[in-house]
Formats: structure tokens, sequence, C-alpha cells
């Protein structure tokens, strides 16, 4: 394995612009419920470019909040129809069926979430909010549901049932719900990147709280070096290279709550228990091209554990992916288990207690 040198307390990743560049751009700023850093380099204008970065973030975000009143998102689990989503209502609801014109870029989101899920055989469920919500991780009003009604909402979560019609339409089971968090900031990573890329911008680096994803190569052919956060502590714990792609991590460390009963539970909902994932991983991260792909799997592969996800990436002919897994073995103990195709831009910079190379 190569060394790299990383410097970051998140994930973090090293410009190294050329003093050839025309114009260099940097901004930072809150969105989708994440500090996000853009860091780019075109012709002339390109400052002039960034200005529009932000906006476009807010008005995505305006699009799939699941608490914004306004947004395209709310409203549509609005016309689920069974609002109360208790076991006390009507079994009669449960026939109705709720129907919604979208817009393209909610219709295309939706579509590849559920090609996602699919894919993952539901593993990723963009149609798990009732049981988050139960969970209060979308309000921060944290709470254990009951087991009873647990095994209601999911009975609302069957993301099969959902059909994808002609010019935009969706129809969906009452009380059906959707939460598009786990591949939202992808998806929209991947569409700022053809935005900049249409503008002409050369190069740069999106980091959208966890989300890494690069576009363009620098002028001196060196890689993008990426540290991946250490799930129990402080600063980072490894580094992957990378040229053009994306560097995605999903992790308990991110979310979670320690309730009245001492268990700690974290925001990754099993889509088949409706529990939070309890597995022994802390945390998954997916190296791929589409930031949204990589999103979307790197939260599948968690509840998917570390057994099933290598099964599932040996499936994988056309290698669309590689991961690196990480398992808590003691309180600051790790194993590491990472996929072969990663053996030469991959560094470890902690000690861990065991390394895993996964071959086909």
């Amino acid at each position: 394995m190569k060394n790299f040198r990383f410097f970051s307390v998140l994930i973090l990743s090293v410009l190294c612009f050329s003093c050839t560049t025309k114009e260099e751009a940097n901004i930072s700023f809150e969105a989708m419920n994440t500090w996000m850093t853009i860091k780019v380099v075109g012709g002339k204008g390109t400052k002039k470019v960034t200005k529009d970065v932000e906006q476009f973030f807010k008005d995505f975000e305006a699009q799939i909040s699941t608490t914004d009143k306004n947004s395209e998102v709310y409203i549509l689990n609005e016309k689920s129809c069974n609002l109360s989503l208790s076991p006390s209502s009507s079994p009669s609801l449960s026939t109705q069926i709720c129907s919604a014109d979208l817009t393209d870029g909610v219709f295309d989101l939706t579509s590849m979430a559920l090609k996602m899920a699919d894919e993952t055989d539901g593993a990723f469920n963009p149609c798990l909010y009732p049981v988050t919500k139960a969970w209060g991780f979308t309000t921060d009003s944290y709470k254990v549901p009951d087991p009873q009604e647990i095994s209601y909402l999911l009975k609302k979560t069957d993301y099969k049932k959902v059909e994808i019609g002609d010019e935009n339409q969706i129809a969906f089971p009452s009380g059906m719900m959707f939460d598009f968090g786990g591949i939202g900031k992808g998806y929209a990573g991947d569409r700022l990147i053809e935005f900049l890329k249409n503008k002409n911008l050369r190069y740069g680096i999106i980091d959208l709280g966890g989300n890494i994803q690069t576009f363009g190569h620098k002028p001196n052919g060196s890689p993008w070096n990426i540290g991946i956060r250490n799930p129990v502590g402080e600063g980072i714990i490894a580094g992957v290279s990378i040229n053009e792609g994306a560097v995605i991590t999903s992790g308990g460390y991110e979310r979670f709550f320690t309730a009245d009963d001492s268990n700690k539970y974290i925001h990754i909902i099993d889509p088949k228990s409706g529990m939070p994932v309890d597995n022994g991983l802390v945390s998954v991260t997916i190296v791929c091209e589409s930031g949204a792909y990589g999103d979307a799997l790197s939260t599948a592969l968690f509840v998917m554990g570390k057994e099933k996800a290598i099964e599932f990436w040996k499936s994988n002919e056309g290698e669309e992916f590689q991961f690196i897994i990480m398992s808590q073995t003691q309180a600051d103990g790790f194993e590491i288990t990472y996929t072969a195709g990663l053996k030469e831009n991959f560094s470890i910079l902690l000690d861990v207690d065991k390394i895993n190379i996964v071959e086909k």
C-alpha cells in the first residue's frame, strides 16, 4: 500500500492548484442538514458561477425535505391519505391508492431510489419514512416505539407497491411515505457536477458533510487524497486516493441516541425489522463514480452487514464500486475489510486489530 499524508478532523481532501490556473473559487454554507464546502477551478468567471451553488442546493432541499411543508416530498407524503399511521386506523384505508405528478428532478430521484431498493433487495428503502419518523430521527424527538407500532408501520414501507408511470406520474398505497435522505446528497452532488462541467469549470471537489465527490484532473496529474473519519474517535483512520469519482461514508456515529433502557440506537434502520442496525459495523465507505449510487449503497451495505456486503460485491460483475467496511472489535479497536480494487490507493493510518482484503 502507498503512504499518504492526511490532516483532517472530518473527511477532507486536499487541493493542489497549478500556478497557471486562471481562477479558483471556494464556498462554504449549510444546507440539507450539513455543512458543505465546494472548491473549484476554471477560467474567468468561475467565482461568478459558484455564487449559484448555494442556491442550487437550497432549491433542491426545498423540493425533497420531509419536514418543510412547502416541499414536494412533504406534499407527496401528505397525499398518502392515512395521516394518523396508527394501528387503530381504518383497515379500508390500506386499499386506497394515492397518485401525484412529480417535477423532473424529484421523479428522477424517486426512480433512481426505487431502482437501488430493487438492486439491494430492500436493504436501501426510500419508503421507510413512517418507521424512521416513529423513532424520532426526523425531528430529534427520540423514542423507542412499541413493537406493535413498528410491526404496523412496516406494512406501510413496501417499495415494490410503488408504481412509476409515464409523464412523471407516481402511484402508491395510502400510508406510504418517502424519504430521500439516504440518497439525496449524492444525487445533488451528481447534478451539481453536471452543472459545473457545463459551465466549463476544469476540476474541483465538493464535500457534502461526509459525501466527497471530485471532477476533472489536477494539472500535476496527482490524485485527490481523501481521509476517512475515525468512527469512534478524533481525526481520521484511513485514506483513499481517487481521480474522478465519489467517496461516500455512512456510519452509526453520525446520529444516535441513548434511550432510558441504556441502549444506543443509531439512525440507520433495518427495513426488515424496523429496528436500528446493530451488527457490529461502525462505518461503510463506498468508492465509485456516482454520488447517488454510492450514497444509497453505503446505507445498504451497512444494513446488510459484513458477510452479506461481501457477497453483494462479489456478485457485482461490473465492479461498479469498491468498499471499506469498519467493524468495532472493542472500545477503541477496529477490524477493517476492504476490496481488492483499492489495494494500490488505500492507506490505513492508525493501528487496527485486523485487516481483511476481499478478492473475487
